[in-house]
């Protein structure tokens, strides 16, 4: 009788192999390394030049501190960096985001040019593939914080002079003329005309346009005005941890269905499951009300509005000093495997990689696999268990564990980002 169990079982499991273990041969018989060296891996989201504004480092050399420098993404096989300068908020006071942004520009071109037989600056997905067929890294430039909090055209037309190809219009956490800030005051409740204009100019001119940190109706009505796809560079899903800053399902749907894509998150305050559930519940032990998300950081004594006269340069080099230090006394100038062994010696729960692939996978049932890619925004970190620049190839291991195709893999790799890149211009 237990032979005939033993051979109904196997019979069984041979039929139900045929159904189910096509998908586990082919994650086996997918070399994750060699797919990995193979593809085309962007990460659409990496702030490395304003550190190196603040703290003045070779990023071409591995650092202690953030969780991002070239010498480790080339280790971990990272073929494109999408560099989002970083405009922080409080250069929005006296109106000097303009200034900064051209400031971290030049500071891009800076390390460009000390460092051309290393990396060079791609305008296409052609330049892209030339570049790195080369064995070099191919930068994308692009600005997180706006370009100009008033939406000034020419301002506009001459970052893409400066070969910026990816910008995020609001205001970073700060709304500005154009939209509300997620994070920020909320006084339109969706897009402004100028908004509408400048929407329209990005179009025109072949700009991506990022939606990130705008509120989910700001974004939304992007999407619509918006000719060409858009982008979310780098967010979690709202399904999983519930933030501002997360994408809805709607928003996800509705940037999908015109061509859109997401760049996911890294950070356990967007795609930590379990780390979120605990902030709560510490929280509620407390007595006190879940976390909320806070407005943008301003400093203090440091106003929006002052007059341009009678200043003469003080007011600049008092906000750069008080940025500099505020910059190297965070997280950022400390060395991150310390900041990442106290976080988990202090039992917060980070996200692993394979959470990532989990999040990836449920964009990929809901709206295709051409709607996802990586969008890290690796900064000091801690941000996934153990992870940091050189740890790219995880990402590749942990999407061939899901079962997916090489054409899959790629796509979410970097194919998706080049596609947009290349459908950013709608005259």
């Amino acid at each position: 009788m237990r032979l005939i169990q033993t051979g109904l079982r196997t019979a069984v499991s041979l039929l139900l192999g045929s159904i189910f273990v096509p998908v586990a041969l082919l994650a086996q018989s997918i070399d994750a390394v060699k797919l990995h060296k193979d593809a085309i891996v962007i990460d659409g989201h990496v702030h490395i030049i304003t550190p190196v504004f603040h703290q003045g480092y070779d990023p071409w050399k591995e650092q202690p501190t953030g969780l991002f420098d070239y010498a480790r993404a080339k280790k971990g096989g990272l073929d494109v960096v999408v560099h989002t300068v970083y405009i922080e908020d409080p250069y929005n006071n006296y109106n000097y985001s303009v200034k900064q942004a051209l400031r971290l520009v030049d500071t891009f071109y800076q390390v460009l040019d000390a460092n051309s037989d290393k990396m060079e600056l791609a305008l296409t997905s052609a330049d892209v593939r030339r570049i790195v067929a080369k064995g070099k890294m191919a930068a994308i430039l692009a600005l997180e914080g706006g370009f100009d909090p008033e939406g000034d055209l020419e301002v506009l037309r001459m970052f893409y002079r400066l070969g910026v190809r990816m910008i995020q219009p609001v205001s970073h956490n700060t709304s500005n003329v154009l939209m509300d800030a997620g994070l920020g005051l909320k006084k339109w409740g969706g897009l402004t005309e100028q908004g509408r204009k400048v929407i329209a100019e990005m179009n025109r001119l072949g700009i991506l346009i990022d939606v990130s940190h705008a509120t989910d109706e700001a974004q939304m009505a992007i999407i619509v005005a918006s000719r060409a796809p858009v982008v979310g560079s780098h967010h979690g899903i709202r399904h999983f941890v519930e933030h501002t800053r997360n994408l809805s399902d709607e928003v996800i749907k509705a940037m999908s269905a015109k061509g859109g894509m997401m760049g996911l998150h890294s950070m356990p305050g967007y795609i930590g499951v379990k780390f979120t559930e605990k902030r709560t519940a510490r929280a509620r032990e407390n007595n006190g009300p879940p976390p909320a998300p806070r407005l943008a950081n301003l400093i203090d004594g440091y106003e929006f509005f002052r007059p341009p006269f009678e200043d003469y340069g003080n007011y600049i080099t008092s906000l750069d000093a008080k940025m500099h230090e505020r910059w190297r006394n965070s997280g950022y100038g400390k060395p991150w495997r310390e900041i990442h062994r106290r976080a988990v010696e202090g039992g917060r729960a980070l996200p692993t990689v394979d959470d990532w692939a989990d999040q990836a996978d449920y964009v990929v049932e809901m709206v295709g696999d051409g709607h996802i890619g990586i969008g890290l925004d690796l900064m000091s970190g801690p941000a996934m268990l153990g992870f940091d620049a050189a740890s790219y190839p995880r990402i590749t291991e942990a999407l061939v564990k899901k079962g997916y195709s090489e054409q899959r893999i790629k796509k979410i790799l970097g194919e998706n980002w080049l596609r947009l890149f290349d459908a950013a211009k709608a005259p």
